[in-house]
């Protein structure tokens, strides 16, 4: 017996009814994402918390694949580990996929991910208007600073300071103790 697999094509109307798990959709196609690890998912938590504590109700953050529409047509959907946005660009608290550009996302590398994945990631976010990416890989002990409208990412180590965002300056080695 000879089964063909059809794939769906998503688009941007299908949105209120995306069926539930882990992936993302990169010009209509549904990419599934393996699930993180116990280390990717407390870095997300120290992330979350960190924003929190440091701008209190001045804005949201979110974790957990956070769905963010950076284009309609062709419909590009992607899940944001650690996402901030202010109130000065959303009064409210966001509801459902993010439409509005946050200003810093967080991404944390896993092992499944390839450099090539990341930096289409990468592109994408600040295409959509993100102020600043930041990629944390654990394996290395090392980041990456993407600012919008800077061709040139800044390069740190776990033992450096770091601008996460304009007013919060941290040590990632010191988050993690």
């Amino acid at each position: 017996m000879n089964t063909a697999t059809v794939k769906q094509n998503y688009t941007y109307n299908d949105i209120s009814h995306l069926p539930d798990g882990n992936y993302e959709i990169i010009d209509g196609e549904k990419i599934e994402m393996t699930p993180t690890g116990f280390e990717h998912g407390q870095l997300e938590g120290i992330f979350y918390n960190l924003l929190k504590k440091h701008f209190g109700d001045k804005g949201f953050a979110a974790v957990g694949e956070v769905g963010i529409v950076i284009a309609k047509t062709p419909f590009r959907l992607r899940a944001a580990d650690v996402v901030y946005i202010s109130r000065a660009r959303s009064a409210e608290r966001p509801k459902g996929m993010l439409e509005i550009p946050p200003e810093l996302i967080i991404e944390i590398i896993s092992e499944s991910n390839t450099a090539w994945e990341m930096t289409d990631k990468v592109k994408d976010y600040l295409s959509f208007g993100v102020d600043r990416v930041v990629l944390i890989d654990p394996i290395t002990r090392s980041g990456s600073l993407y600012q919008n409208g800077k061709k040139e990412a800044l390069l740190f180590s776990f033992d450096e300071e770091v601008a996460l965002i304009e007013g919060l300056t941290v040590t990632i080695k010191d988050l993690l103790a």
